[in-house]
């Protein structure tokens, strides 16, 4: 027998596996009742009807209306509820550590995009919710933070992994979980070694940078090379990527490796200008940049430097002043203080609306892969899942966000080829 329970004079008869096509029904008959009210004797007729047999409790017909009534609020409040349930996206970030920087400024420019679309309704009239970890830039950190928000939040994607060396974990990691990942972001070759149904990575390759700084170096008739390249996987990828570039472009260049710590600064750059290079291309972290290039004015180098986008140039500039003026770099994403370009444009005001910091290039690229990862959400309909969310982003073909392509298909998560080589000017301002 049906056991129900009793709230002050009325007898709720309770509800056990009700399916969604009942619910909905339920709810429809409910919002009639309250928006055209039944007279008592069918309101009487309809609660009869509904199994709930108790003539003690419900003395009256007002009684049985009152139920109806808070039933309906019920199930409407309820359904409302599961239907605002937001939409969890998981990110593991370099927000300690060697690339703190880094990892801020993409934290920030995905907030000003996400913080966007949550003002206006959300994806489906869900809003997105960000789950933010520390990784330290750590593999080890980053595969730990994966597995723990994958099982504590359950999220329908990832969002902006950075870098090399968590990457060569990561991937296998993500065939394991079966979450996608847009804007998986790494110097190495591993990214695009092979196909992964998971990763969709938003910005060139590092071999595109490789081969853009090939080709200018080229045209611009530099033909004695240095690469100075640290004893970090960074370096090494760089390194493996100039070298493609170059000898596509019939050209060589001399190598001189940087200690990881960037402690042997001084030794290298006196090393590395002994041939007379025309050029020096550094592929290194921030800080040894930093300390390269001073070491390198002192010795009144007078050729050329150039490095990679995995450059900070907003630290850049203040680790060294004005001895960056000159300094050429490869960049991934279009420049982020200018208006020629329409999602530029609107990363700028994205910026201004969230209140928190100023535009940066790194910053921009953190807008544009959770711009990537939205408009996939938004092909999902009102259901998203993951292997959902995989299929919807695999028909972003030749996609515009507003002056900046990505192209992903079932063969190939290919993102964009977007490279231009920028220069940083007086004041350090960037220049084309």
């Amino acid at each position: 027998m049906q056991k129900s329970y009793r709230i002050g004079q009325n007898v709720i008869c309770p509800m056990t596996r009700v399916s969604p096509t009942v619910l909905a029904t339920s709810v429809s008959q409910a919002r009639r009742l309250m928006q055209h009210p039944s007279p008592p004797l069918a309101t009487e007729r309809y609660v009869r009807k509904s199994g709930c047999k108790n003539d003690r409790s419900f003395t009256t017909v007002l009684s049985r209306f009152i139920f109806l009534v808070s039933l309906a609020l019920l199930l409407v409040t309820s359904t409302t509820a599961v239907i605002a349930q937001p939409i969890v996206v998981g990110r593991s970030l370099p927000l300690s550590g060697a690339l703190q920087s880094i990892g801020e400024l993409k934290r920030d420019g995905g907030d000003a995009y996400i913080q966007k679309v949550n003002s206006t309704g959300g994806v489906a009239g869900r809003k997105i919710e960000l789950v933010t970890l520390d990784d330290g830039y750590q593999a080890d950190s980053t595969v730990a933070n994966l597995r723990r928000m994958a099982s504590e939040h359950k999220p329908l994607a990832f969002l902006s992994l950075l870098r090399v060396p968590a990457v060569g974990n990561e991937i296998p990691l993500l065939d394991e979980l079966k979450i996608p990942v847009v804007g998986i972001a790494s110097a190495t070759h591993l990214l695009r070694a092979r196909h992964n149904r998971y990763g969709f990575p938003v910005r060139a390759s590092v071999i595109d940078e490789g081969r853009e700084l090939a080709k200018h170096l080229k045209v611009v008739g530099i033909e004695r090379i240095s690469i100075i390249f640290q004893d970090v996987p960074l370096g090494y990828a760089t390194r493996y990527s100039m070298d493609a570039g170059l000898s596509k472009m019939k050209l060589e260049a001399s190598h001189f490796t940087l200690d990881a710590a960037g402690s042997q600064a001084v030794d290298v750059a006196s090393n590395a200008i002994q041939s007379n290079p025309q050029a020096i291309i550094l592929g290194v972290l921030t800080p040894a940049a930093a300390a390269l290039i001073l070491e390198l004015r002192k010795l009144s180098f007078s050729g050329s430097l150039y490095t990679f986008s995995s450059t900070d140039v907003v630290v850049l500039r203040k680790l060294v002043g004005d001895k960056a003026v000159g300094v050429a770099i490869s960049q991934i994403v279009p420049m982020s203080d200018g208006l020629r370009v329409k999602v530029v444009a609107e990363y700028i005001q994205a910026v201004k609306d969230l209140g928190k910091g100023s535009p940066t290039m790194l910053g921009l690229e953190g807008f544009l892969e959770a711009k990537v990862l939205v408009e996939g959400l938004r092909r999902c309909g009102s259901r998203p899942t993951t292997e959902g969310l995989v299929k919807a982003l695999e028909t972003l073909h030749d996609f515009d966000l507003g002056g900046f392509f990505v192209n992903y298909s079932t063969q190939a998560h290919t993102g964009s080829f977007f490279v231009e080589i920028d220069m940083i000017g007086p004041g350090g301002k960037l220049m084309r």
